[in-house]
């Protein structure tokens, strides 16, 4: 299946890295699809046309509100249309691709190492058959789970965002170690070996994260007395953070 993107931003280039295959690109600035082409021994196209003209499945990584303009310039050129595009609903897709199959798609940074989440709108109304082929597309690069529309602001909520909560969680830890005098080198590898290990054991433990807390909690110890001042700071400014996502005022 050849594959071209249109957009050549940073989820565009870790879905490139991730599948490991050439692929056609376009970008407004042509340095950066150069760039991009370049990554993956892949063609940096002249013009979004040329994107569709020489691709199997055209992936929309542009900007949303672009979507008029650039459905404008390939929308009677590619029969499958996939788009990552936020806040843009699978019937505003079908609408600006009528002759297409479209499909939407929500995936987190982590395609590039291929273990990123990946929501899909559970409509396979257009092609069952090619429903199923674009998710064991992007199952190469993640794990799918066909959601309904209405969940995807919680999704993106959820695994959109969750790459950045969690560097950013490693990046206080960090802080927080080398004001203790702890070289921030070795404080960086302390912090992502053990943000990789926890989880590991998250997974491995069927994602039961109480009973995990449990197990490291000893009654009356350090990770105890932790818990008890990040616990409810840490609930609140999740639950805000998940308001400010959906643009919802608290």
């Amino acid at each position: 299946m050849r594959i071209g993107l249109i957009g050549s931003g940073n989820m565009a280039r870790a879905l490139a890295v991730g599948w490991g295959r050439p692929v056609y690109c376009s970008a407004l600035e042509h340095s950066q699809a150069a760039a991009l082409a370049e990554l993956v021994d892949g063609t940096a196209a002249r013009d979004n046309a040329e994107v569709a003209a020489n691709s199997d499945v055209v992936v929309l990584c542009h900007k949303p509100k672009q979507l008029a303009e650039v459905a404008a310039e390939i929308a009677g050129d590619t029969s499958v249309v996939v788009s990552i595009l936020a806040g843009v609903t699978l019937d505003e897709l079908r609408a600006a691709y009528p002759d297409s199959n479209c499909f939407r798609i929500m995936p987190n940074l982590a395609v590039e190492i291929r273990q990123a989440t990946i929501g899909i709108v559970d409509d396979d109304s257009g092609d069952a058959g090619l429903y199923q082929e674009i998710k064991e597309l992007f199952g190469e690069v993640g794990e799918v789970f066909p959601l309904g529309e209405n969940h995807f602001a919680t999704l993106t909520g959820v695994s959109g965002v969750g790459p950045a909560y969690l560097a950013l969680v490693a990046q206080t830890q960090v802080d927080a170690a080398t004001a203790e005098g702890l070289d921030r080198e070795v404080a960086k590898q302390l912090v992502g070996s053990t943000l990789l290990g926890s989880s590991a054991l998250l997974v491995s433990r069927s994602n039961d994260s109480e009973e995990i807390c449990r197990e490291v909690a000893t009654p009356g110890g350090v990770t105890e007395k932790g818990l008890a001042v990040l616990a409810v700071p840490l609930r609140e400014g999740f639950a805000a953070a998940m308001d400010a996502v959906l643009g919802r005022k608290r």
